[in-house]
């Protein structure tokens, strides 16, 4: 058996280094762009004050700043949670864009305001952004093009001015959930978040308590990998239908669990979903559908189809 320091030099040779020869890589400095966008964005939404940012230390990496997680080994910014954070204010877009290995960023429950900035540079490791429950935002043109690697998008809850969903969002062809649920979005149902080839990824999409109206084509969602729909609770801008037409597209989602249009004006007999192997809800209530509920959908879906005086009759 080798004494001890002999075994330590063996180790430590050949181009081998364990832990205990060299120990653990020291982490880096944090990078000072990430510092100097930090502190900005402190100031501009007030979180110096109201979650202590730069109170005890100007090093955002550090420790010290509540929600603020940090890849030590590259000395840069990769997650924010700032929710129920009491932030009000903007976010200047240079500031969010210089921190580039960001990768998560929830603002909900504060009171920001204005329009989402659209970045100089694209964040390209980004992959959640939740900005729900604020105060108003505007979404511009070119807004999604800042984020090629999204997956989660929430923006619920908010007074959006935008009409529909930007055209650009294609640019995000990695997201899995799109939720834009009482945002006074008006138009048609964007035919776009359906088309798998778009986004092959895509599973949850919730766009309740908007504006929406018309009907919906009967390929919406084929194919695609949607398993929870929600278009609940459209209101009219003006009198007259929301949501209308007929529930053919459901049968070709063959990935669904669970859907809710209760609240629209959709129309014509119950959609044929019995080979949905994968429902679980089947939420519908006053509408204006009709025909018998039986054999339409896979044993034990829960079925609500209350407040449909047609179903249960002849279409």
């Amino acid at each position: 058996m080798l004494p001890a320091f002999l075994l330590l030099v063996t180790l430590c040779s050949g181009g081998y280094c364990s832990p205990r020869c060299c120990g653990a890589a020291a982490p880096r400095a944090t990078d000072t762009i990430d510092v100097r966008a930090m502190q900005a964005i402190a100031k501009s939404t007030g979180a110096d004050k109201s979650l202590g940012w730069g109170v005890k230390s100007a090093d955002p990496c550090d420790g010290t700043w509540s929600g603020v997680r940090c890849d030590k080994g590259e000395g840069r910014v990769t997650s924010i949670n700032a929710s129920n954070g009491g932030l009000v204010g903007t976010i200047s877009g240079t500031d969010l864009s210089d921190l580039a290995f960001l990768s998560s960023l929830d603002l909900s429950f504060n009171q920001l305001g204005d329009d989402l900035p659209v970045l100089p540079r694209p964040l390209s490791y980004l992959t959640t952004l939740n900005l729900s429950s604020n105060s108003s935002f505007g979404i511009p043109d070119s807004f999604f093009f800042s984020f090629p690697a999204l997956e989660t998008f929430a923006v619920d809850d908010n007074l959006v001015i935008t009409g529909n969903v930007p055209e650009d969002v294609v640019r995000c062809p990695a997201l899995r959930t799109f939720s834009a649920n009482n945002v006074t979005l008006f138009g048609a149902v964007p035919e776009l978040l359906g088309n798998v080839t778009i986004f092959p990824a895509l599973e949850r999409l919730s766009l309740a308590r908007n504006h929406l109206l018309a009907s919906i084509g009967p390929d919406f969602g084929k194919g695609s990998k949607i398993r929870f729909l929600d278009l609940s609770s459209q209101t009219p801008e003006t009198e007259g239908d929301s949501l209308t037409g007929r529930l053919d597209f459901v049968a070709g989602m063959t990935d669904l669990v669970e859907i809710h249009v209760g609240g629209n004006s959709f129309d014509g007999p119950l959609p044929g979903a019995s080979r949905l192997v994968n429902l679980k809800v089947f939420d519908a209530p006053n509408n204006n559908l009709c025909g018998p509920v039986q054999y339409k959908f896979p044993p034990g879906v829960a079925v609500n189809v209350d407040g449909n005086p047609g179903v249960g009759k002849d279409c």
